[in-house]
């Protein structure tokens, strides 16, 4: 079997394993979106002028980036997840002692794992027009380039921590331990650079924050007021997702040889 066909065997069952879980689905963009509703709705009239929205709709505005940050980074720990059980269960022992070599099964991984992250982030995006922002095409394109590489870079996080924990109930502690306070810390409630000190600095040097801001400014057209103009951002997500794809093939090539 081909490195080709391998990969695509490998998608081909992440994406059958998905739709077997409907309730993983319906839970990684429900959360999001009732958190979008509700803090939306619930800071109405508290905080305006936010994401060029002057009603009672800037707050919500100004949280969908980071909603569809949450929903891609839901997506990819779920995800993340089979690594674990193909690993308990033998399957990728499996295909670490076959002729495939180790990037096409971290291929597979990400795009099996990080196609569906992209779409059930991607389906919050028509709620900027329904918030007022009206971005243009470019924008738009923009924001979907910007939701892409957002995946790429959270999913990549979320196999490389996967790689190397013994258990689900690890992976789970890292997540509340590391993931979530990236997500918390990455401007997505709170325009950092308005911030404290403090916390404007620890926003600034989180790799999640990047793909937030870029997916803000994109779909705002403005410059972020913390890390600059959108390109910036993009090009910082996409060296972190690059990165990242080369620490979990390299991690899977050092398991492939011990064993």
């Amino acid at each position: 079997m081909s490195a080709t066909d391998a990969t695509m065997a490998l998608v081909g069952r992440e994406w059958t394993r998905l739709l077997r879980q409907p309730a993983r689905i319906v839970a990684t963009i429900g959360t999001p979106l009732v958190l979008l509703i509700t803090l939306g709705a619930g800071f109405a009239g508290s905080i305006s002028g936010l994401m060029g929205v002057g009603d009672n709709r800037a707050y919500a505005a100004f949280l969908l980036p980071g909603m569809m940050a949450m929903a891609s980074l839901f997506a990819s720990i779920f995800g993340a997840i089979s690594l674990i059980e193909d690993r308990d269960s033998g399957i990728l022992l499996v295909l670490m002692a076959g002729p495939s070599p180790s990037g096409s099964v971290v291929l597979a991984k990400i795009i099996g794992i990080g196609a569906p992250a992209f779409l059930q982030a991607l389906i919050l995006l028509p709620a900027a027009w329904i918030l007022g922002v009206n971005p243009s095409v470019d924008q738009a394109l923009l924001a979907v380039l910007a939701t892409l590489l957002l995946t790429v870079a959270i999913v990549s996080v979320s196999l490389t921590l996967a790689w190397r924990v013994k258990s689900t109930q690890e992976f789970h502690a890292i997540m509340n331990t590391v993931l979530m306070p990236m997500w918390l810390l990455s401007g997505s409630f709170y325009p950092a650079s308005d911030a404290a000190p403090v916390m404007r600095w620890l926003t600034a040097i989180n790799p999640l924050t990047w793909p937030v801001e870029a997916l803000r400014s994109s779909v705002g057209g403005d410059a972020s007021p913390l890390l600059g103009a959108w390109a910036w951002p993009l090009t910082m997500v996409f060296a972190l997702g690059a990165v990242l794809m080369a620490m979990g093939t390299i991690g899977l090539g050092r398991r492939r040889t011990r064993s």
